[in-house]
């Protein structure tokens, strides 16, 4: 039976990181099964999604905007002059306020549309209990809790004051305090299903595995593109201390000059200058390229350009970014973090698996799989098999479909 579903993400285009390929990926392989999307979602806003029905919510990003942007406008909208006000103050009220704005919407439009569920892609905000006081169960994917991302920001910044903003900028108590009281709850790991139950206290098995696809029929080798000897490729925000680039281009540093690293950063504009700093400090400037927005067609090409990619991350509740590249029949150096040994399995089968924060055990085995072409087409077929027989996006959609169709079943107005 058909279900209409209301998929809500508070940033939607995918170079916003891992939340908006799942937004595009998942609505697209709903549809697919004959669901009713609607996509609700904020700033950055994704493409065009011609499979669902897409509605833009507001917002002013003050987070990343000059502490003198202040639009006269925002004195007559409560929700914009609340978010301007916490955005001053260092956290980051997005999450909340878009949630809020959710339910404004989904409050008139509920009336005539009657959602059977609504999906939240990581907001966790206060907004979707008022939703479920409407008479409809919500179910939220959550990718990791974001205590983990305060915990290592405060961990590699330096100064007090830095690390005083940074602690509170990622809300303390809201997502627990939602998470516990939806439906249910979704995550795309084992690995992180265990760590959101502790964090959040959601209880023993509370958490749903779903683990998330890749489209093998798009992601791909591409037999007459010409391998640049010698090329890494790492694909991620580098202003994520969580994704390991410190390390990684301290690595670079002790390989050989030859070797030349890509990064694609859909998220790198000038206030970002982590890796721009980490890289001048370490001299590395020429053996560097930069990538950034470039279209999914472009990065398919930029990994079949590479010899390997690094994926050095610290935490990882899945690794899109390794999944694509096996897709791509690439070799893979990823570190043991989170939940990348169960997207690569056991070091060796797909990838070369190091410990994190370990830039000389991570140059060791990029210098071992540069030295071998027999060991890169190994790992670059056995990836490739992984990936095809694994993950899917279909079976995302229909694992997702079975919780909604079980959460309308034991659906309990909880008010």
């Amino acid at each position: 039976m058909p279900l209409k579903v209301a998929l809500f993400s508070y940033r939607g285009n995918p170079f916003c990181g891992g939340q908006g390929v799942y937004l595009q990926n998942l609505s697209r392989a709903l549809a697919e099964r004959g669901h009713q999307v609607q996509v609700f979602t904020g700033p950055p806003y994704p493409g065009p999604m011609p499979w669902a029905t897409t509605h833009l919510l507001p917002n002013e990003n003050f987070i990343v905007q000059p502490a003198r942007y202040f639009p006269l406008r925002t004195i007559i909208q409560p929700l914009s002059l609340l978010e301007y006000a916490l955005a001053r103050a260092g956290a980051n009220p997005e999450m909340m306020t878009q949630s809020f704005r959710l339910y404004g919407l989904l409050r008139r439009l509920h009336a005539r549309e009657k959602f059977d569920v609504v999906h939240d892609n990581q907001s966790l905000g206060y907004g979707l209990l008022l939703i479920q006081r409407l008479g409809i169960p919500v179910v939220a994917t959550i990718h990791h809790p974001l205590a983990i991302d305060r915990q290592e920001d405060l961990r590699q910044m330096e100064g007090l004051l830095r690390k005083a903003r940074r602690a509170i900028y990622y809300p303390p108590l809201m997502q627990a305090l939602v998470a516990r009281k939806l439906q249910a709850v979704i995550t795309g790991s084992d690995f992180v299903g265990s760590l959101i139950e502790e964090h959040y206290r959601l209880g023993p098995g509370r958490a749903e595995r779903i683990y998330h696809g890749v489209d093998c029929a798009f992601f791909r080798p591409i037999p007459e593109i010409e391998k640049v000897p010698g090329r890494l490729i790492f694909v991620g925000s580098t202003e994520d201390r969580k994704k390991g680039v410190r390390y990684l281009l301290e690595a670079l540093a002790s390989l050989a000059a030859a070797v030349h690293l890509v990064i694609v950063d859909g998220r790198r504009y000038p206030g970002r200058v982590y890796a721009r700093d980490l890289i001048a400090k370490l001299g590395l400037g020429e053996r560097v390229s930069w990538r950034e927005r470039i279209s999914n067609e472009e990065l398919v090409q930029e990994y079949n350009r590479a010899e390997a990619a690094v994926v050095p991350s610290l935490f990882e509740g899945f690794g899109l970014p390794a999944l694509e590249a096996m897709a791509c029949g690439l070799p893979v150096v990823a570190t043991s973090a989170g939940a990348l040994p169960e997207v690569t399995g056991p070091d060796g089968v797909a990838a070369l698996l190091v410990p994190p924060a370990d830039p000389e055990a991570l140059a060791r085995a990029i210098r071992r799989l540069l030295s071998s072409p027999s060991l890169r087409r190994q790992l670059g077929g056995q990836a490739r098999r992984r990936a095809e027989q694994n993950f899917s996006w279909a079976k995302a959609a229909a694992a997702t479909e079975a919780v909604y169709v079980q959460v309308r079943r034991d659906w309990r107005a909880p008010y």
